[in-house]
Protein backbone atom coordinates (compact mmCIF):
# COMPACT_ATOMS: atom_id res chain seq x y z
CA UNK A 1 0.00 0.00 0.00
CA UNK A 2 3.04 2.24 1.03
CA UNK A 3 4.61 1.49 -2.47
CA UNK A 4 1.69 2.31 -4.53
CA UNK A 5 0.56 5.37 -2.64
CA UNK A 6 4.25 6.25 -3.66
CA UNK A 7 4.14 5.65 -6.96
CA UNK A 8 0.83 7.84 -7.82
CA UNK A 9 2.75 10.86 -5.73
CA UNK A 10 5.45 10.50 -8.21
CA UNK A 11 2.70 10.64 -11.20
CA UNK A 12 0.80 13.40 -9.82
CA UNK A 13 4.23 15.82 -9.51
CA UNK A 14 4.98 14.66 -12.60
CA UNK A 15 1.73 15.44 -14.21
CA UNK A 16 1.88 19.12 -12.11
CA UNK A 17 5.24 19.64 -14.03
CA UNK A 18 4.44 18.66 -16.90
CA UNK A 19 1.00 21.04 -17.09
CA UNK A 20 2.97 24.10 -15.38
CA UNK A 21 6.31 23.84 -16.98
CA UNK A 22 4.91 23.45 -20.86
CA UNK A 23 4.07 26.97 -22.29
CA UNK A 24 0.39 27.38 -21.35
CA UNK A 25 -0.37 29.83 -24.11
CA UNK A 26 -0.14 28.26 -27.60
CA UNK A 27 -1.67 28.56 -31.05
CA UNK A 28 -3.43 25.64 -32.29
CA UNK A 29 -6.04 24.75 -35.06
CA UNK A 30 -8.88 26.44 -35.07
CA UNK A 31 -12.13 24.23 -33.13
CA UNK A 32 -15.25 24.99 -34.42
CA UNK A 33 -18.99 23.69 -34.93
CA UNK A 34 -20.30 22.55 -37.89
CA UNK A 35 -21.32 25.98 -39.07
CA UNK A 36 -18.26 27.52 -37.74
CA UNK A 37 -18.88 28.75 -34.74
CA UNK A 38 -15.73 28.98 -32.38
CA UNK A 39 -15.94 26.36 -29.51
CA UNK A 40 -14.61 26.07 -26.81
CA UNK A 41 -13.18 22.32 -24.92
CA UNK A 42 -12.82 21.90 -21.77
CA UNK A 43 -10.10 18.73 -20.90
CA UNK A 44 -10.15 17.04 -17.49
CA UNK A 45 -9.13 14.20 -15.41
CA UNK A 46 -9.81 12.87 -12.06
CA UNK A 47 -7.28 14.87 -10.44
CA UNK A 48 -8.81 18.12 -11.76
CA UNK A 49 -10.69 19.14 -8.74
CA UNK A 50 -11.03 23.03 -8.29
CA UNK A 51 -8.75 24.08 -11.26
CA UNK A 52 -11.14 22.86 -13.37
CA UNK A 53 -14.08 23.51 -11.23
CA UNK A 54 -12.81 27.23 -11.45
CA UNK A 55 -12.49 27.42 -15.15
CA UNK A 56 -15.95 25.90 -15.61
CA UNK A 57 -17.50 28.85 -12.91
CA UNK A 58 -16.04 31.40 -14.99
CA UNK A 59 -17.24 30.02 -18.23
CA UNK A 60 -20.83 29.78 -16.70
CA UNK A 61 -20.35 33.29 -15.31
CA UNK A 62 -19.59 34.54 -19.33
CA UNK A 63 -22.62 32.76 -20.97
CA UNK A 64 -19.83 30.55 -22.83
CA UNK A 65 -20.89 26.93 -24.29
CA UNK A 66 -18.54 24.65 -23.56
CA UNK A 67 -17.94 21.23 -23.92
CA UNK A 68 -16.04 18.85 -21.83
CA UNK A 69 -13.58 15.91 -22.28
CA UNK A 70 -11.87 13.44 -20.24
CA UNK A 71 -8.55 12.81 -20.90
CA UNK A 72 -6.95 10.81 -18.57
CA UNK A 73 -9.54 8.03 -16.37
CA UNK A 74 -9.83 7.24 -13.41
CA UNK A 75 -6.90 4.93 -13.35
CA UNK A 76 -4.76 7.00 -14.79
CA UNK A 77 -4.92 5.56 -17.89
CA UNK A 78 -4.81 8.27 -20.81
CA UNK A 79 -7.80 8.39 -23.19
CA UNK A 80 -6.94 8.92 -26.77
CA UNK A 81 -8.65 11.87 -28.62
CA UNK A 82 -8.89 13.21 -31.44
CA UNK A 83 -7.19 16.58 -30.61
CA UNK A 84 -4.27 15.24 -28.75
CA UNK A 85 -4.39 16.48 -25.81
CA UNK A 86 -2.74 14.40 -22.76
CA UNK A 87 -2.94 16.92 -19.85
CA UNK A 88 -5.43 18.63 -18.00
CA UNK A 89 -6.87 21.21 -17.29
CA UNK A 90 -6.32 22.34 -20.79
CA UNK A 91 -8.77 24.64 -22.47
CA UNK A 92 -9.05 24.87 -26.69
CA UNK A 93 -10.63 28.35 -27.28
CA UNK A 94 -11.44 28.53 -30.95
CA UNK A 95 -7.66 28.76 -32.23
CA UNK A 96 -5.92 29.07 -28.71
CA UNK A 97 -4.93 26.32 -26.46
CA UNK A 98 -4.33 27.24 -22.77
CA UNK A 99 -3.12 24.70 -20.27
CA UNK A 100 -3.19 25.27 -16.70
CA UNK A 101 -5.84 27.15 -14.93
CA UNK A 102 -4.48 30.87 -16.02
CA UNK A 103 -7.71 32.66 -15.75
CA UNK A 104 -6.27 35.59 -17.37
CA UNK A 105 -4.64 33.73 -20.34
CA UNK A 106 -8.39 31.57 -20.34
CA UNK A 107 -10.27 35.39 -20.18
CA UNK A 108 -7.55 36.87 -22.96
CA UNK A 109 -8.48 34.59 -24.86
CA UNK A 110 -11.93 34.11 -24.80
CA UNK A 111 -12.38 38.42 -25.76
CA UNK A 112 -10.26 37.12 -28.62
CA UNK A 113 -12.27 34.52 -29.94
CA UNK A 114 -15.46 36.25 -28.78
CA UNK A 115 -15.01 39.65 -28.48
CA UNK A 116 -15.40 42.05 -25.48
CA UNK A 117 -18.81 40.13 -25.10
CA UNK A 118 -16.94 38.09 -23.28
CA UNK A 119 -15.72 40.67 -20.80
CA UNK A 120 -16.42 42.10 -17.38
CA UNK A 121 -17.70 45.65 -17.53
CA UNK A 122 -14.27 46.84 -15.84
CA UNK A 123 -12.36 44.72 -18.13
CA UNK A 124 -13.80 46.14 -21.44
CA UNK A 125 -13.17 49.23 -19.68
CA UNK A 126 -9.88 48.89 -19.72
CA UNK A 127 -9.12 47.19 -22.87
CA UNK A 128 -11.18 49.83 -24.68
CA UNK A 129 -7.56 52.02 -25.09
CA UNK A 130 -5.58 48.75 -26.05
CA UNK A 131 -7.76 49.67 -29.35
CA UNK A 132 -7.27 52.29 -31.82
CA UNK A 133 -10.09 54.82 -32.73
CA UNK A 134 -10.29 51.99 -36.39
CA UNK A 135 -10.28 49.43 -33.04
CA UNK A 136 -7.01 47.88 -34.54
CA UNK A 137 -5.12 46.23 -31.51
CA UNK A 138 -2.22 48.35 -29.87
CA UNK A 139 0.00 47.45 -27.55
CA UNK A 140 -0.10 48.58 -23.88
CA UNK A 141 2.85 48.22 -21.04
CA UNK A 142 1.65 48.55 -17.76
CA UNK A 143 4.56 48.71 -15.36
CA UNK A 144 6.24 51.18 -12.90
CA UNK A 145 9.61 53.68 -13.26
CA UNK A 146 11.58 51.53 -11.48
CA UNK A 147 11.49 48.24 -12.78
CA UNK A 148 14.10 46.88 -14.85
CA UNK A 149 12.36 44.51 -16.77
CA UNK A 150 9.93 47.17 -17.65
CA UNK A 151 12.89 49.20 -19.00
CA UNK A 152 14.06 46.28 -20.75
CA UNK A 153 10.51 45.66 -22.23
CA UNK A 154 10.63 49.02 -23.65
CA UNK A 155 14.02 49.55 -25.11
CA UNK A 156 12.77 46.16 -27.03
CA UNK A 157 10.09 47.66 -28.50
CA UNK A 158 11.73 51.01 -29.29
CA UNK A 159 14.26 49.33 -31.25
CA UNK A 160 12.06 47.05 -33.31
CA UNK A 161 9.92 50.16 -34.33
CA UNK A 162 6.50 48.63 -32.44
CA UNK A 163 4.56 52.07 -31.08
CA UNK A 164 3.68 50.84 -27.21
CA UNK A 165 1.32 53.11 -24.56
CA UNK A 166 3.86 53.26 -21.76
CA UNK A 167 1.03 53.33 -18.16
CA UNK A 168 3.06 53.78 -15.46
CA UNK A 169 0.56 52.16 -12.70
CA UNK A 170 2.12 54.45 -9.82
CA UNK A 171 2.06 57.66 -11.97
CA UNK A 172 -1.11 57.35 -13.47
CA UNK A 173 -4.81 56.62 -11.58
CA UNK A 174 -6.59 55.86 -14.59
CA UNK A 175 -3.87 53.03 -15.08
CA UNK A 176 -3.74 51.85 -11.69
CA UNK A 177 -7.45 51.08 -12.04
CA UNK A 178 -7.15 49.68 -15.54
CA UNK A 179 -4.15 47.10 -13.98
CA UNK A 180 -6.54 46.17 -10.80
CA UNK A 181 -9.46 45.69 -13.13
CA UNK A 182 -6.98 43.04 -15.47
CA UNK A 183 -5.73 41.48 -12.55
CA UNK A 184 -2.51 42.50 -12.87
CA UNK A 185 -0.05 40.96 -10.54
CA UNK A 186 3.30 41.67 -11.30
CA UNK A 187 5.41 44.02 -13.96
CA UNK A 188 5.37 44.05 -16.80
CA UNK A 189 2.07 43.08 -17.83
CA UNK A 190 1.59 43.54 -21.79
CA UNK A 191 -1.40 43.89 -24.00
CA UNK A 192 -1.28 43.47 -27.56
CA UNK A 193 -5.21 44.11 -28.39
CA UNK A 194 -6.60 40.94 -25.95
CA UNK A 195 -3.52 39.39 -25.49
CA UNK A 196 -1.90 39.06 -22.70
CA UNK A 197 1.89 38.53 -21.21
CA UNK A 198 2.94 38.71 -17.81
CA UNK A 199 6.84 39.38 -17.58
CA UNK A 200 9.38 39.68 -19.70
CA UNK A 201 8.38 38.23 -22.63
CA UNK A 202 9.80 40.07 -25.76
CA UNK A 203 9.91 37.46 -28.43
CA UNK A 204 5.92 36.31 -27.65
CA UNK A 205 5.02 40.17 -27.53
CA UNK A 206 6.83 40.58 -31.38
CA UNK A 207 4.88 37.41 -32.85
CA UNK A 208 1.43 38.79 -31.64
CA UNK A 209 2.60 42.39 -32.92
CA UNK A 210 3.25 40.95 -36.21
CA UNK A 211 0.21 38.38 -35.97
CA UNK A 212 -2.57 40.83 -35.26
CA UNK A 213 -0.75 43.30 -37.66
CA UNK A 214 -1.36 41.11 -40.29
CA UNK A 215 -5.31 39.77 -38.87
CA UNK A 216 -6.40 42.45 -37.30
CA UNK A 217 -7.53 40.79 -34.11
CA UNK A 218 -10.37 43.53 -33.82
CA UNK A 219 -12.67 42.23 -36.04
CA UNK A 220 -14.21 40.38 -32.83
CA UNK A 221 -15.11 43.91 -31.17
Amino acid sequence: MKKLLIVLAVMAGLAYQYVYHKPPFARAPVLADAGGNAMVLLATGPQCAEHCERIRDLLKQRGIPFEELAVVGEHNEAIPNKYDITVYPTTLIGQTSVRGDDMERIKSALAETYGKSALSRAERMAMDGHFDAQDRPRVVLYGTSWCAYCKDEREFLSAHGIPFEDIDVEASDAGALSYHALDGNGYPLTYVGYRRFVGANNEGILAAFAETSKTQQANVR
